[in-house]
């Protein structure tokens, strides 16, 4: 679409100059930048840190001089019932409001780069957030980049210790009201993808056809999905350092025992997510579990329920009792 207009553009000022108008402007001046303009990293944290952010907090996250870092909060639940809103409702809502950010940010200052750094959930939000930009033309896609730490939705790529591998989001099938939409489309918005082999969330292997694999990342997840923050290589502390690394898979946290896959298998949300009988009753569990929503239980009371949970939320996240 950008190159169709682009050609137009040009060719109607062709027209022109052959007409002996080439004084009359074809493209309106960019907008001036505002004063006080820089670059902008937005920082998303992850699970049971989403309104808080501590993740940066502890790292000390630091960005290049005369950039600005500001934190995208959000409410980060995942199953209704044990957090206040499901999966689906949280990135219906947050990766939305992300992207506004940045093109309100850019409509105020147009000449600016904008890099959306996400950690986990963060990733995930940061990542969905950067897909609504490549789809739409608000942003510029040279404007904007993300660096995405243990992405959920990380492609599934074919290594050879342990087979075909991806984010979570990847390979598992849907959930109640956890969808599983797999990889995304980026356009020409750079991202940097970066996954310990063995963490889970971001490289999962195949549980079809190499379940020792998988069950080993299981066995070590809170290791593996912590161990973003060596001291040589800091992802969370300077993530601008790693923003031109493109797909970047390290090596497991610690040495790991693969069991070889037995045998070609598709992803289990291949399989699943096709499944029409499997679908309505992912359906019907979506449906009762969106009863449980904290939020929705207080409204049938006649309670503010969104208001009351936001707040109990985020004092459980700042009491470090995130869960």
């Amino acid at each position: 679409m950008r190159f169709a207009k682009k050609a137009w553009l040009a060719l109607s000022g062709a027209a022109l100059v052959a007409a002996g108008l080439s004084g009359v402007e074809v493209a309106a001046a960019a907008p001036p930048q505002s004063t006080g303009c820089g670059d902008l990293y937005v920082l998303t944290d992850g699970r049971g840190r989403g309104l808080t952010g501590r993740t940066w907090d502890d790292a000390g996250t630091t960005v290049p001089a005369g950039a600005r870092m500001e934190k995208f909060l959000y409410d980060d639940g995942i199953v209704p019932g044990v957090h206040p809103h499901s999966l689906d409702n949280t990135r219906r809502v947050a990766a939305p409001a992300l992207e506004r950010k940045v093109v309100d940010f850019h409509r105020a200052c147009p000449g600016s780069r904008i890099t959306l750094v996400g950690y986990s959930f963060g990733a995930l939000i940061s990542g969905d957030a950067a897909e609504l930009l490549a789809a739409r033309d608000e942003v510029p896609d040279h404007l904007v980049n993300a660096v995405l730490i243990a992405d959920p939705r990380r492609h599934v790529t074919n290594t050879t210790v342990q087979g075909p591998s991806g984010g979570i989001m990847s390979v598992a099938p849907d959930g109640p009201g956890m969808h599983t939409p797999g990889p995304r489309e980026f356009g020409d918005i750079e991202v940097a993808s970066i996954c310990r082999e063995d963490d889970v969330v971001c490289h999962a292997a195949n549980p079809v056809s190499n379940a020792v694999a998988f069950s080993a990342q299981l066995q070590r997840l809170s290791t593996a999905h912590g161990a973003y923050g060596s001291p040589e290589q800091n992802f969370w502390a300077r993530p601008a350092d790693f923003a031109g690394v493109g797909d970047l898979l390290l090596p497991p946290s610690a040495p790991i025992a693969w069991g070889p896959p037995a045998f070609a298998a598709p992803m289990p949300r291949e399989i699943l997510n096709d499944n029409a009988a499997y679908q309505r009753m992912m359906d019907g569990l979506t449906e009762s579990g969106g009863a449980l929503a904290w939020a929705e239980v207080l409204n049938s009371f006649g309670l503010p329920g969104d208001e009351i949970v936001h707040g109990f939320w985020k004092a459980l996240q700042e009491a470090g009792a995130g869960y």
